[in-house]
Formats: structure tokens, sequence, C-alpha cells
């Protein structure tokens, strides 16, 4: 080890010790990081972030974001900085650090990680099916540019599982709309909603679904053509499931089409 190696870890040792010092007396210090290197802070922000002190963290990451802006750590801080604001749950934060990288570092290595983690945080954020879905439309917005821009990254097999999973959340939305109106009693309005679901949504789990209350639907109305027709989109498209089999069921047996 050389002098410079050996006197940079016995900064960070001092600092941590400093800390370690005042979280024994039940408190958690803003650090003073007198002359410590960028490296000595960053690494005392990553150790604070792994142990939760995410006061510590922030301060680190944000005293390299301050002061050494133009150094190699700089585009790192940044990410600790939206990292650590996500672990806390304090989005908006962690969106504005994540932005900040993107804005300042376009290069950066760090910027597809930035862009996927900006998904996360409106992914966090998405209401559940029966709520407003604003958010989840803007978590799949983000991950959709994120997969145009790196469809082979690291993050990319992630974003691709939460884009499918906020997609079938909209079609559960419209399936739990469309069910509203069949206990309404305006079917008109109830099918307008299952037949957009196989169009717009049709890898989700709510696809066949939606087609199979459709064939329910005609057959309650004593439309057995269209419910025939419905039926035979369902077979060719979802041919093996189990609402295929409960629709031929009910042409075959239309009393049991009663809800």
């Amino acid at each position: 080890m050389s002098f410079s190696q050996a006197h940079a870890r016995g900064g960070v040792a001092l600092l941590l010790s400093t800390i370690a010092v005042a979280l024994a007396f039940g408190c958690s210090p803003i650090p003073e990081f007198g002359e410590a290197s960028v490296e000595e802070v960053y690494t005392i922000g990553l150790d604070a972030r792994e142990r939760g002190d995410y006061i510590v963290a922030i301060e680190a990451f944000k005293r390299i974001s301050m002061s050494w802006p133009l150094d190699e750590r700089a585009d790192d801080a940044l990410m600790g900085l939206g990292d650590t604001h996500l672990d806390m749950d304090d989005y908006a934060s962690a969106e504005l650090e994540y932005q900040r990288l993107l804005s300042d570092y376009p290069r950066s290595e760090l910027a597809p990680e930035a862009e996927y983690k900006l998904g996360l945080v409106y992914f966090e954020q998405s209401k559940p099916a029966a709520l407003d879905q604003s958010t989840t439309e803007e978590a799949m917005a983000q991950f959709r540019r994120f997969l145009c821009d790196h469809p082979d990254c690291e993050f990319s097999d992630s974003a691709r599982e939460r884009l499918a999973e906020l997609t079938a959340r909209l079609a559960q939305k419209d399936f739990e709309t469309a069910m509203l109106y069949v206990k309404l009693e305006s079917p008109a309005a109830a099918r307008v909603y299952l037949e957009s679901i196989p169009l717009e949504y049709p890898k989700t789990p709510w696809a066949p679904r939606a087609l199979l209350e459709l064939v329910r639907s005609y057959v309650v109305a004593g439309e057995t053509a269209h419910a025939q027709e419905i039926l035979s989109r369902l077979d060719e498209l979802y041919p093996d499931t189990a609402e295929a089999e409960e629709a031929r069921n009910l042409l075959v047996d239309p009393g049991g089409s009663e809800q």
C-alpha cells in the first residue's frame, strides 16, 4: 500500500469513527468533511447509505456534487443521491437527481441506469388498478423511452417486466370498469371496454377474460351469432385457455351464462 493510499484510508477511518461516536450518543450528525478527498467523501456516502444512515449519505454525495462537479465521481454522486432518496421513498427528490445526472452528464456511463431508475420512480408511485393511472402511464412511457434507447443493457429485462406489469394494470382497470357496467345493467357500455382490451392489451391475462365476458354478454342478450363470432376470436387467439373452454360451454349451455 502506498503512502497516499494509506493516508486516504486513514482519513476515511477517522471520519467514520467520528460519525460512529455520534451515532452511539443517539444522533446522526452532519459530518464535517474538512480536507477529505473526493474518494474519501464518496466512500463515506456509500458506507452510510449501505447501513441506512441516509442523512450522512446525502450530505456526502451533495458535497461531491457541489465541490467537485468536474470530477469523475460527480455523476456517481448524483446517482448516489438519487438512489438514497429512492431508498427513502422520496420520489420527487430521486427524480430530480436522476434528471440532473442526465442533463449535466449526458454521456456518462451511468446515463442508461438513470433513465431506467426514472422509470422506477414512477413505477413505485403507480396506484392499484381501481385508482387513477396517470403515474402508471408516466412509468410506461419512461420505460418505453429507455428500451428504445437501450434495448440490450443490463436493466432492459427488468424494464420489460415492469412494463408488462403496468400494461396488465391498465387492462385490469378497463376490465373492472366493464364489469361495473355489467352490474349496472349497461351491456353496451360494458362491451366498449371489453372489446378494447384484446386490441390494446393482447398479451395480458385480461384479454381472454374480456373475450369470455363478451361471449357471456351476447349469450345473455340472446345474440348467439355475435357470441359465436367472439368465441371464434377467442379460440383463434387464446385456444388453450380456461376462458376459451368456458366460452364454448356457454354456447352449449346458455343457462350457465347467468352471473
